[in-house]
């Protein structure tokens, strides 16, 4: 079978053309936000001094500081004058009264005895009839499309004078492009346990890493054992905690394995037993299926009437992907898309392929890691993750290869599994955590990344 090779080098970067004319005049922009306050002002000069021509003067409560050593207790005395002391010492001879200083006086009309005077103020009234709009003028300036030459010639015209040529459009094939996210997995977080299976130790659980809706962002899926053509949809993660399903779909083949995904509202799966990939649209119950590989491995054990799987030598049976059994074909999603990570039935080694959400294969890569040499595996940013084992309390994830960079990547990362009976590992782009299910627990796990990405070096 005939490879698609990887992207060549970049070409050299053409002649700059032509100055364009000018373009179109944008819209005014938005109001900017209100500046900081500005710094205070000069000083005035001292205005007159005024007069007072209040009728009672000495019936005014008037604030007097009274010098001395503070005194907790606080008393009031009677004097001549009406006195409030606050926070003053013992008043122990007359206080003559002086007149309230400037803007410091009552309100026409208190008078001691009424309550005292708030800071509410009344404003005036204004009108809210606007005047009428000043009529504009009509531009007498021509359109902004069409340039003001001696000929008035419209945009067409100028490009045709100027003989410049508009690039055709690409409409071949997807290519691989460019990775959207450029990371490195540093280090994982503690497990969190999101809920319970309602079935087996085996399956999967997943959320949709593309939704169109935010309550299609808060639905969950879960599948059971190695090979089942059901799918259970629960409306959220409450819903999947008290184990209440919304929908059961049953799909029209049997899916393979435990490394299925839903994605842009559709559910993809290897077909039990062939080379093929089925998408599953959730919503129509419209599904399109295409080869993946001829070379790959999909022959499994024979199936007993009670939906198990029976036992069978490696030799009646092709290579399983990972050290664990009964998967042939695992689906990744990261920041770039879907990827099918399966196992070439020749080398027996880990073969990865960039599809589109049409199954179109755009690229293919041979990871020369063997088969049974990881126990499940995830790619994040570009890079293809291979975990030791799924059974083992400490464990690592020993292996990583740049998918865009076309090297291996040196280190480990540690790595956790609770119940020590991992059955299915994915990275989900929405959230940047990693699934897994684990002896019939959804758990999920947050991940921290380095976007500095060092030079890669082999020791």
């Amino acid at each position: 079978m005939r490879l698609t090779g990887f992207p060549g080098a970049p070409g050299a970067p053409g002649q700059m053309g032509p100055v364009g004319p000018p373009g179109r005049r944008g819209p005014t922009g938005i109001v900017g936000p209100i500046g900081l306050v500005g710094e205070h002002g000069a000083v005035g000069e001292a205005g007159s001094d005024g007069k007072c021509s209040c009728p009672l003067p000495d019936m005014y409560v008037q604030r007097v500081p009274i010098p001395g050593p503070p005194v907790i207790k606080i008393e009031e005395k009677i004097v001549p004058v009406p006195v409030v002391v606050v926070k003053e010492v013992e008043v122990t001879k007359l206080v003559p009264f002086e007149p309230t200083p400037p803007g410091f006086g009552p309100p026409p009309g208190w008078a001691p005895g009424m309550p005292n005077p708030g800071r509410t103020r009344k404003l005036p009234r204004y009108s809210t009839v606007r005047p009428p709009p000043t009529p504009r003028k009509k531009a007498t300036q021509p359109p902004i499309h069409i340039l003001p030459t001696e000929k008035n010639a419209t945009m067409d015209e100028w490009a045709l004078s100027m003989n410049i040529s508009t690039p055709e459009p690409y409409t071949g094939p997807p290519t691989l492009g460019y990775n959207r996210k450029e990371c490195v997995l540093a280090a994982v977080g503690i497990p969190v346990l999101h809920a319970e299976s309602q079935y087996g130790r085996v399956g999967s659980w997943m959320r949709d890493a593309l939704p169109s809706t935010t309550k299609t962002a808060k639905r969950r899926w879960v599948t059971d054992g190695f090979a089942s053509p059901v799918l259970y949809e629960y409306e959220d993660e409450r819903q999947l905690l008290d184990k209440v399903q919304k929908i059961k779909y049953y799909v029209d083949y049997l899916a393979s394995g435990t490394g299925n995904v839903v994605y842009n509202g559709s559910y993809y799966y290897h077909k039990h037993g062939t080379t093929q990939l089925v998408r599953y649209e959730l919503e129509s119950g419209v599904q399109i299926e295409t080869q993946l590989d001829p070379t790959m491995s999909f022959v499994d054990c024979g199936r007993l009437p009670d939906h198990t799987f029976e036992e069978c030598n490696s030799t009646d049976r092709h290579v399983w992907l990972y050290d664990r059994p009964h998967n042939y074909v695992d689906f990744a999603v990261d920041e770039n898309g879907l990827w099918v990570i399966y196992s070439s039935g020749d080398a027996e080694t880990i073969r990865i392929a960039k599809i589109e959400p049409d199954l179109f294969i755009v690229s293919q890569w041979d990871v020369e890691v063997n088969t049974t040499d990881v126990s499940d595996s995830f790619i994040m940013c570009g890079v293809w993750y291979g975990l030791k084992s799924s059974r083992e309390l400490q464990t690592q994830i020993t292996h990583a290869f740049d998918l865009y960079r076309n090297d291996t990547i040196p280190g480990q990362v540690e790595w956790y599994n609770p119940y020590q009976g991992l059955t299915m590992l994915h990275y989900n782009p929405l959230d940047a955590r990693l699934y897994f299910f684990d002896n019939s627990s959804l758990l999920s796990v947050n991940v921290r990344i380095e976007e500095d990405l060092p030079e890669y070096t082999d020791d």
